[in-house]
């Protein structure tokens, strides 16, 4: 298989498996895909059957399964009825997911560079799509909805019209809202930083600023907590002066030329901050205060949820999981898994290394909104509980290539020095 064959098939695979707004049969078949990349690579076959990787995946998939037969076993007597009926369904796509989990971790170790560039890749894509979708929406006030033909369900573009301030309307991308555009361009921007400065190199300037601008632009109020915190991050991170100065001087110079639009913003920023917290603020007093006993310690499980928590977005009975998300992956996991949810980013904390920008890249993921069972979310936190190397020497000698030693090639191997 050519370079070029490699890439496009490793491209789709994963663009599919990101799409979290097209449901799950199309992130299925992204996993499927990757998992036959992983398969038909002897190099990346060779890491995946390892002794200890099968045994993380078997731990994995005993305690998924464990849970299942729980559900089964010892059924909720006020578990929603929509959950309980696609909780099979849930299973094997968790199943799915632990398995993707385990080809990606194949993937870093040994086709770091290809992974690498196809992210960046994923990420001027999803840039240009949502750039398209606004340049449309400007000239013509018709937007090109990429979910709708494919689920059936319209994305919410039009959300907070009168308090949008640049135009009426919040382009999405690829996704149904923007939050959860904004959310899968930021994980993969972490995964793309963390993977370039793991082959001790620096990520390129342009997908990380269309990301940031692209964020931006859907005048979302998560984008904009979520934009800021990532700037901060890259910033840290890189070693280039020339790339401090210049997003400083870029930002001072924004405000400056355009002080109303900024001001603007900032405003409609506060207003869509107190429109949207009341959801929030009152799933998480659910979570907290409502529940009682064993379901506040223990909650209900990965496959199935109370019935008025479920329906808590929608009180007339319509079904509406997306809030159950707002809160973030942090609070996710107790909304899921009660107090002793709190455990599970709690072990990813202990794990990951303690410097600013990887806090900083945590602390980002956990309030993306996303759940675990969504696959483009290990595409940045993986590298991150990996503990890759970061660290970018400032000199190298010319014609030399320093390699981490985790990720060297042994003699023999694909590859690898003969």
């Amino acid at each position: 298989m050519t370079n070029f064959l490699r890439f496009s098939f490793l491209f789709v695979a994963l663009l599919l498996s990101t799409l979290a707004s097209h449901g799950a049969y199309v992130q299925m078949a992204g996993t499927l895909l990757v998992g036959a990349y992983c398969l038909c690579m002897p190099d990346t076959r060779k890491t995946l059957f390892d002794r200890v990787n099968v045994l993380r995946v078997l731990s994995a998939l005993i305690v998924i399964t464990a849970c299942f037969l729980y559900y089964l076993f010892f059924p909720a007597p006020n578990g929603a009825p929509e959950l309980e009926k696609s909780a099979f369904n849930n299973y094997l796509f968790l199943v799915l997911v632990t398995v993707f989990v385990a080809c990606l971790c194949s993937l870093v170790l040994k086709r770091l560079s290809e992974l690498t560039l196809v992210l960046a890749a994923l990420l001027v894509f999803n840039d240009l799509i949502l750039f398209a979708q606004t340049a449309c929406l400007i000239v013509t006030k018709s937007y090109i909805d990429f979910v709708e033909p494919v689920t059936g369900e319209p994305s919410r573009f039009h959300n907070y019209e009168n308090l949008n301030p640049v135009f009426a309307y919040r382009p999405t991308g690829l996704f149904v809202e923007p939050s959860t555009f904004s959310a899968v361009v930021a994980t993969m921007t972490v995964g793309y930083v963390l993977l370039s400065r793991a082959q001790q190199r620096e990520p390129h300037a342009l997908p990380v600023f269309l990301t940031l601008f692209a964020m931006l632009i859907t005048q979302s109020t998560a984008a904009t907590v979520q934009c800021v915190v990532l700037l901060l991050a890259v910033l840290v991170t890189t070693q280039r002066k020339s790339v401090r100065v210049l997003t400083v001087g870029v930002c001072l110079l924004a405000l400056l030329a355009l002080p109303s639009v900024m001001l603007t913003y900032f405003d409609s920023f506060a207003m869509k901050m107190d429109e949207t917290s009341a959801i929030r603020l009152q799933l998480l007093d659910y979570v907290y205060s409502f529940r009682t006993g064993w379901d506040w310690m223990l909650g209900y499980g990965p496959f199935t949820l109370e019935a008025p928590l479920y329906h808590l977005a929608n009180p007339n009975g319509g079904m509406q999981i997306a809030s159950l998300n707002d809160a973030g992956l942090l609070q996710y996991f107790v909304v899921r898994f009660g107090m002793v949810g709190l455990l599970i980013p709690a072990w990813m904390f202990l794990r990951i290394r303690k410097d600013i920008p990887h806090v900083l890249f945590f602390a980002l993921i956990m309030s993306l909104k996303l759940s675990y069972s969504e696959p483009v979310i290990f595409l940045g936190l993986l590298p991150l509980l990996m503990r890759l190397p970061t660290h970018v020497p400032v000199a190298r000698r010319a014609g030399t290539a320093l390699t981490p030693p985790m990720l060297r090639k042994p003699v023999g191997e694909p590859g690898g020095d003969e």
